[in-house]
């Protein structure tokens, strides 16, 4: 439920920078987290690279895979694909840190004022950057999110919806796949680790308690993979009613709806 006390500095595995000098102008850093997803991060990769947005840079963070091969994968396409990218990097916990400490790692490595968050399990569709840049610029909000599509295991559309503050204390319906402005992620001093899960909701309880908007934009841009081995398949699952405890004693303030606007 606390922060890591300790916090290791990962390895630089590979880095290649296409300008000296990056504009950050309508420039987006995608971070990708991975673990033991050799099967997976290739077509998550592809997915990114073939964005019609122009202007991206790249930050993946292993969490010390000793599984299988997926970091091999990941120097072996970065090598092949890295001009599609502005800035491009793979870092590696030198220990499993778990995904949140993984994220504020990436995101501290992000050249951009603007980000987007993603697992090495999922893919978005070829316009989602593109269309959740121009979300978020015509916006007052500090980050945007959009409907996904669930495949794997299971087929369906997922539940988001509007960004409703009391909807939102009573349960999670925002994937953690959304696109955030760098000083939000500041202001709620980035994602904190719970040993059983829910590092996602729990972020954007933060959002909510430090008055931080979201938007949603309805259209279907993200899939998210449903697999036996996920996080939220395993520790998450079994601990449901442990983990509503700590929501709960971690934000126990719900704001009234006219004092959040």
């Amino acid at each position: 439920m606390l922060d890591k006390a300790w916090k290791p500095v990962p390895e630089i595995l590979f880095s290649h920078n296409k300008n000296s000098l990056i504009d950050n102008v309508s420039h987006v850093s995608v971070i990708v987290t991975n673990y033991n997803y050799e099967e997976y991060v290739t077509e998550c990769l592809d997915s990114i690279s073939n964005q019609t947005h122009p202007k991206l840079s790249l930050v993946v963070i292993d969490d010390d895979s000793r599984k299988d091969s997926s970091v091999g994968k990941i120097l072996e396409w970065m090598d092949k694909n890295k001009e599609r990218f502005l800035s491009i990097k793979l870092l590696k916990n030198t220990i499993n840190q778990g995904p949140s400490a993984s994220r504020n790692t990436a995101i501290e490595h992000c050249p951009s004022d603007i980000i987007f968050i993603m697992d090495a399990d999922n893919t978005i569709m070829t316009t989602a950057i593109a269309k959740l840049y121009d979300c978020l610029q015509r916006s007052d909000a500090q980050g945007v999110y959009c409907q996904i599509v669930e495949f794997g295991d299971r087929n369906q559309i997922g539940s988001a919806d509007l960004w409703d503050v009391e909807r939102m204390y009573r349960n999670n319906y925002v994937d953690i796949m959304a696109m955030i402005k760098k000083d939000a992620w500041a202001q709620v001093c980035g994602f904190s680790h719970i040993e059983e899960g829910w590092e996602d909701y729990d972020f954007w309880l933060k959002f909510i308690d430090h008055g931080i908007d979201m938007v949603f934009l309805p259209e279907i841009l993200c899939r998210y993979r449903v697999h036996g081995v996920s996080r939220t398949a395993t520790e998450a699952h079994k601990s449901h009613y442990d983990l509503e405890i700590i929501m709960k004693y971690r934000h126990p303030r719900q704001p009234k709806v006219e004092e959040y606007k």
